[in-house]
């Protein structure tokens, strides 16, 4: 589901329920429910919920979801601190120096993934898969040839914003494209903008983009959290 700004909302149907993935701004939700009719979908069938990253833009709507309709929500481990005290500076939804002041409200994780773990609704697994640089707790989902992949790399190659403030590591984001090489050929679904196939030539131009912040005269080449792939 496609909302006027914020990340998009993913729902999967099956045949035990409805998934979901990432909510957008808490703000959308009215939006998003009257969409959700629209098309014919309950919002009462939502067995599960997936959170890609910790971003208010993503995961800023997920309390009041699982409020209203029951279900448990999986997260990484590392974004569980910052949801569920509803971080407003690391999850971004206040930030002065970007005129970004939005409401982020706090959601209990039930659920917290390291990746590997596989989940099973209906017809249909889920894969977590662990995919940190954008963001220390970064998770790609992956269910057949569907790939919900949060910020990593949008349909033109562009990457998510890099910032210390949510475990941004340049290192780590090209070692994510990297690996995400296996999946080209399958379907994107992104937190933003349209789906697309995963191609060679939008992971090279994503990690040219990410290898940008890996030198030390860069910001972000100074401190930076310890590497989400360190003995992996």
């Amino acid at each position: 589901m496609h909302p006027p700004d914020g990340g998009e909302m993913y729902m999967i149907r099956t045949t035990a329920g409805l998934a979901l993935v990432d909510s957008s701004f808490v703000r959308h939700k009215d939006l998003f429910l009257r969409d959700m009719k629209s098309v014919g979908l309950d919002p009462r069938e939502v067995k599960i919920g997936f959170l890609t990253h910790l971003h208010c833009d993503h995961a800023g709507g997920m309390g009041w979801w699982k409020q209203e309709f029951g279900f448990k929500v999986v997260a990484h481990e590392l974004t569980v601190g910052p949801v569920e005290a509803g971080d407003t500076l690391a999850t971004g939804a206040h930030m002065a120096y970007a005129g970004i002041d939005d409401k982020f409200l706090p959601c209990k994780i039930d659920i917290k993934v390291k990746g590997g773990e596989d989940f099973t609704l209906g017809e249909r697994t889920f894969r977590i898969v662990y995919a940190p640089g954008h963001a220390a707790g970064s998770i790609h989902i992956l269910s057949g040839e569907l790939l919900f992949i949060g910020d990593t790399v949008f349909g033109n190659g562009g990457i998510g914003w890099m910032d210390v403030h949510w475990g941004s590591h340049p290192e780590d984001y090209v070692e994510t494209l990297k690996r995400m090489r296996e999946h080209i050929g399958k379907l994107a679904l992104a937190g933003h903008g349209e789906p697309y196939v995963l191609s060679e030539t939008i992971l090279k131009t994503a990690s040219d983009a990410a290898a940008f912040y890996i030198p030390g005269a860069h910001g972000l080449g100074s401190q930076r959290p310890k590497s989400g792939y360190a003995g992996k």
